[in-house]
């Protein structure tokens, strides 16, 4: 496994590439504190392409290769129907429960588990009532990613 630091708008990104360069993780870093360029391997240049077009708001949807490995069946079917969520438009856990003929609570835990935030838009999922619901890498990113493709969406209609 290999992983790297990807400064973002939304703070330093770690990104954890198995050993056939797939991306296997995403997570927020909140420890690192420099301003410094991080050198980025080769092999993730791609994707950190992708990363830096995706928050400048000219990619709308990822094409690097992942790996969704060591999750349920319940769970890749909930993740597979998030990533079928159009860039700047929001869909409800219950909306997917229904989809999947479940409940919304485990909805939100599978997308709890999503180990590709923002690769996999789980922040595009939210509450009936309108309010954002949680996210693993934490609510204010949230409300920033979905402000975010909003605005770019916005600029496409």
């Amino acid at each position: 496994m290999y992983f790297i630091y990807v400064l973002c708008p939304i703070g330093w990104l770690g990104v954890v590439f198995d050993e056939f360069f797939s991306v296997k993780k995403i997570f927020v870093n909140k420890s690192i504190k420099t301003d410094k360029d991080i050198k980025i391997p080769d092999f993730a240049l791609d994707f950190t392409n992708q990363l830096n077009l995706y928050f400048k708001g000219e990619l709308l949807k990822f094409s690097y290769p992942i790996k969704l490995q060591d999750i349920s069946d319940f769970d890749k079917k909930v993740l597979e129907l998030t990533n079928e969520i159009p860039y700047g438009k929001t869909v409800t856990y219950n909306w997917i429960a229904k989809k999947l003929n479940t409940s919304p609570i485990a909805v939100g835990q599978a997308l709890k588990r999503n180990p590709l935030p923002i690769v996999i838009p789980c922040h595009r999922v939210i509450k009936s009532d309108g309010s954002l619901g949680g996210y693993s890498l934490g609510v204010e990113i949230k409300k920033w990613l979905i402000e975010h493709e909003r605005l770019v969406a916005s600029k496409f209609r």
